[in-house]
């Protein structure tokens, strides 16, 4: 029997703290099934009657534990992430390739793991997938999927990925459909390669394979300040922007009148590079690829909006609590005029009461100003920000929880957020980045619970 799985945590109150399990035993096989990863755990746990086995690794000793539960109910058995399959692709623009020198070792990994694209919306390009692979999501319907087409045409799509042995995308998209597996789909726009009729007809080979294929998303090509070495890519500017959500907007308007369902979605970021308005919400639909960027802001503005409405209707908007603080939120430069609009809101809405509440822009050093996004800001600059606005004591800064590492306070560059708080002199507040998720901070107690400035932290430090 194979040494199995290690139990990382066991949630409280569920069925496997109930039955005793301890975090750090090793599960081996749920009803006979040897667990390979967490995938494992959550299709074979979805079953009526357990036997599990165990194994204390202090002892050695080996058990099988019989449960009963109702096949929906969890075990509450947290385990680690699989270890990350490896890209076998070489991408012009890929953001790996573009990351500045001396940062943690992790983020110079290539990644490509159906597993991870599965678990956590991860785009992956089908060029390192086995037979058995592909046995094992059509088996457990790991549905959906996300997937990086870039372009149908082969030819053009070995380029993109700088890989002669890249499979047809098409033959592999019908195989995982066949399979009743749904997939989401994104092509990067580099100019002068698959714009134009190289993007049509990845357009019209993708929307010919709907719902399977369930929504396609272009997205602009990311280029960092970090391209020693590598080929030249041309940069996005302002006419390619407009010119592009023209381009989509002509794709969507068939597709709206034949599903009631645009399925191709600009990315924000087209509209931040052409200096657009946002369309409304409704024309994202179900918001299918908001984890890829497509209606994030539309939906921060929306809810935010919502929010303040409601607040201004039953006339219980907490502006005692927020003039009794200055807080400066956090921002990325895309987002920041954005964010500007909506805090200016407050004043218009509530003129007698005015909160105290202002954005702070961080241009992103780390990686160039090119890279506008609140999600790879790095604590360093951060910090350079706050200290050059010379922000009087007593200011609460707000960091957006989409900068910091899952499941920590710490930022892309290692920095946490008790080191701005050190080297600032300021309380540091980790906040939801979506509007709702805000407000209901707001509402809550976490604000006022102190995180420090630099007599805490000292004192905490000695």
């Amino acid at each position: 029997m194979p040494q199995g799985l290690v139990i990382k945590e066991i949630i409280r109150g569920s069925l496997a703290e109930e039955a005793g399990i301890l975090a750090g035993f090793n599960i081996l096989s749920i009803n006979g099934n040897v667990l390979r990863d967490l995938i494992d755990l959550e299709f074979y746990q979805a079953e009526g009657e357990l036997d599990l086995q165990l194994e204390n690794p202090a002892s050695g000793e080996q058990w099988t534990l019989t449960l009963e539960k109702d096949p929906d109910e969890r075990l509450g058995i947290v385990l680690d992430p699989p270890p990350i399959r490896r890209c076998p692709n070489d991408c012009d623009f890929c953001f790996v390739d573009q990351m500045p020198p001396g940062q943690r070792q992790s983020l110079y990994i290539r990644d490509e793991d159906y597993r991870y694209s599965f678990l956590y919306g991860n785009f992956i390009t089908l060029t390192n997938l086995s037979e058995k692979d592909y046995r094992r999501i059509l088996d457990q319907r790991l549905s959906p999927l996300y997937i990086s087409v870039h372009a149908t045409d082969p030819a053009v799509r070995k380029r993109l990925l700088r890989n002669e042995r890249a499979p047809d995308i098409l033959d592999r998209i019908d195989h995982l459909i066949a399979g009743g597996i749904r997939l989401h789909t994104q092509i990067v726009i580099t100019p002068g390669i698959n714009d134009e009729r190289v993007l049509d007809r990845s357009v019209e080979d993708l929307s010919a394979r709907f719902p399977g294929v369930s929504s396609l998303a272009i997205v602009p090509v990311g280029l960092t300040g970090h391209r020693d070495n590598l080929p030249p890519v041309r940069p996005i500017d302002k006419d390619f922007a407009r010119k592009m959500l023209t381009v989509i907007a002509s794709y969507q308007k068939p597709f709206i009148q034949k599903w009631d369902d645009p399925f191709v979605f600009p990315a924000d970021e087209w509209y931040v590079l052409a200096e657009k308005s946002f369309p409304s919400l409704r024309r994202y639909g179900t918001l299918p690829q908001l984890g890829n960027g497509v209606g994030m802001v539309p939906l921060f503005c929306s809810e935010w909006k919502k929010k303040i409405l409601s607040y201004r209707k039953k006339g219980n908007f907490p502006l005692e609590f927020m003039q009794k603080e200055s807080w400066m939120m956090v921002t990325g430069t895309a987002f920041a005029p954005t964010l500007e609009r909506l805090l200016s809101d407050l004043g218009n809405i509530f003129p007698e009461g005015k909160p105290s509440i202002r954005k702070l822009p961080v241009e992103n050093r780390l990686f160039g100003s090119s890279v506008t996004v609140a999600g790879l800001l790095s604590g360093n600059d951060i910090i350079e920000t706050v200290l050059r606005a010379n922000l009087p004591s007593g200011t609460k800064i707000l960091v957006p929880d989409v900068a910091l590492r899952t499941d920590s306070e710490i930022l892309i560059d290692d920095i946490s957020l008790e080191d701005i708080a050190f080297r600032t002199g300021l309380e540091v507040f980790p906040v939801p980045s979506d509007a709702r998720g805000f407000w209901e901070w707001v509402e809550s107690d976490e604000p006022l619970k102190s995180r420090g400035g630099k007599e805490n932290l000292r004192a905490v430090a000695s």
